[in-house]
């Protein structure tokens, strides 16, 4: 059942959209080395701060401190947990995404990362919030670049609790970055709208209703680019409108 434009709707990025495209059938990972080297094969996971890589004949490892760049699709599991949360099953997505953990935590790519980010949000979802605060603890330490994937998921836990005050900070590196752009990267664009639609959150909770609505109406319209944020962004700039008659849109 949707949630309310009043109501405490639970967010999280749709990341189905932004992974790569699954692999297909006799696919080959690519592994570039920082001597110019690229090594092909099947990416099967980490060992410590090894990169198991399966090629003709066997196994071997490769060390992560020598490695440049990985080329590596999302597996299909990465998809197929995005979109069971997608369809509000939370439980499962939590298990399949602590598999995908379990195997590739650590992986230098960009889909690693947004999995990583994913089990905090689906841990969220299914009210498991101190498990999601320890998911995006762990996002921070193993992706130190994710920042502010990691905070918006925390901003998110903050004001699922009420706690607002300790949200906005949490935001401000994203709003910032809005500010910079009117065309966000794909793989930017979703935070964007959910971290304009929690800043409406706080700032209504504050009882700053004209800057709520704004910035509701920057995450419905101006940052569109989250298939769930987008929509509940634009029910709670409607309901602003008829509770509080003046408002008008910036």
């Amino acid at each position: 059942m949707k949630a309310s434009p009043r109501s405490p709707g639970r967010l999280w990025p749709v990341l189905a959209g932004l992974a790569a495209a699954t692999l297909t059938a006799g696919a080959q990972d690519a592994v570039v080395m920082k001597s110019g080297l690229t090594r092909e094969g099947k990416i099967t996971g980490l060992s410590g701060a090894n990169l198991r890589l399966q090629v003709e004949g066997g196994s071997t490892g490769i060390p992560l401190a020598e490695i440049r760049e990985i080329r590596m699709d999302a597996p299909p599991e990465f998809d197929a947990a995005a979109s069971r949360l997608a369809r509000g099953d939370a439980a499962g997505a939590v298990a399949a995404l602590q598999a995908i953990e379990e195997t590739y935590a650590g992986l230098p790519a960009r889909w690693a990362e947004q999995a990583a980010a994913l089990l905090g949000d689906a841990k969220l979802a299914a009210g498991d919030q101190s498990g999601a605060a320890a998911a995006y603890e762990k996002l921070i330490q193993t992706y130190p670049e994710a920042t502010a994937l990691a905070n918006l998921g925390r901003a998110r836990l903050a004001v699922e609790g009420g706690r607002f005050d300790q949200a906005s900070p949490l935001l401000a590196s994203l709003l910032a970055t809005s500010d910079q752009t009117a065309f966000p990267a794909a793989s930017d664009a979703p935070a964007l709208c959910q971290a304009h639609l929690l800043n409406g959150r706080v700032q209504e909770a504050a009882g700053a209703y004209q800057a709520a609505l704004a910035s509701y109406l920057k995450a419905s319209a101006l940052f569109p680019f989250d298939p769930n944020a987008a929509p509940e962004a634009q029910r709670r700039a409607d309901a602003l409108r008829a509770e509080h008659a003046g408002l008008s849109a910036p």
